[in-house]
């Protein structure tokens, strides 16, 4: 469940890492389930745990995690860690931090972890003793020395033979506490695109209105012809045009102008009779 990435145990640190749980659709501020919960309603002390990023906080695979605990007596402590596979294990003691002593009022670190599969919701469940508890499970996994070995037995079961093992101890030596949070399947590698087509600017156009008198006169446009009058001429683009209008009988009509703003120009003409 959690996997070292140091061979040397460190005074109050132990260095793990955390597989990993992906995030599911629960409010960051509630657990899925209610977990292990001390009876006894007036413990004399208090033992907290948390994680890096607080309760209820998202986590990625391959991310980094620190887990911090503290208690309020000088006591014993141990850390159990249950994945979203149902799976358990003791996380403190542990053969990285065989000494799970600590005094009171001062913040411990399990540092230097990382988050790995499988996706869910990762809880940690700390108990606070002020005397040495013998708790299922705990020498077996002691003494495998593995980083990988699990406790036998899903999460609900490990937890009713450790509740039944401890309320045999006087209630007023222990207290227990949890935190939990939520992983997701992993960060999304982005898909290269490809870049977007570089376009030419949206064309610009104008009309030329074109008016004579007599009418039915051919008009021309830079030499094409458009029609005859009178015409509206759309989609005119900006610049320099030419508009030649011609009739039989009258004299050819010419105007250059610059079309220089998109709007509606206007060419009027009383075309000359040839005598």
């Amino acid at each position: 469940m959690l996997k070292s990435h140091s061979k040397w145990p460190v005074m109050a640190v132990a260095l793990f890492v955390l597989l990993t749980v992906s995030q599911i659709g629960v409010a960051a501020d509630e657990p899925p389930i209610k977990l292990f919960i001390n009876p006894n309603p007036s413990p004399e002390f208090k033992a907290d745990i948390w994680v890096d990023k607080g309760q209820g906080a998202t986590y990625y695979p391959g991310d980094p995690i620190d887990v911090y605990y503290k208690s309020t007596k000088d006591s014993y402590v141990y850390i159990l860690n249950i994945d979203a596979a149902n799976r358990s294990r003791w996380l403190l003691p542990s053969q990285w931090f065989p000494n799970n002593y600590v005094r009171a009022n001062r913040t411990y670190v399990l540092p230097n972890m990382q988050v790995e599969s499988p996706s869910g919701t990762e809880y940690l469940i700390i108990f606070s003793s002020t005397e040495p508890l013998s708790l299922p499970y705990l020498e077996e996994s002691l003494r495998s020395g593995k980083e990988t070995s699990f406790i036998e037995g899903e999460a609900n079961i490990v937890l009713g033979a450790i509740q039944a093992k401890i309320r045999i101890a006087p209630q007023r030596n222990w207290v227990s506490s949890n935190t939990y949070f939520y992983v997701g399947g992993g960060y999304a590698i982005p898909v290269p695109q490809p870049p977007a087509p570089v376009l030419p600017p949206a064309p610009r156009y104008a009309a030329i209105n074109v008016s004579t008198s007599p009418s039915k006169a051919r008009v021309f446009l830079d030499g094409v012809e458009r029609g005859t009058s009178p015409i509206l001429m759309k989609d005119v683009p900006l610049g320099t045009h030419e508009v030649t209008v011609i009739l039989p009988g009258y004299y050819t009509y010419t105007r250059k102008f610059e079309v220089n703003h998109v709007q509606t120009y206007y060419v009027s003409t009383t075309l000359k009779r040839i005598q």
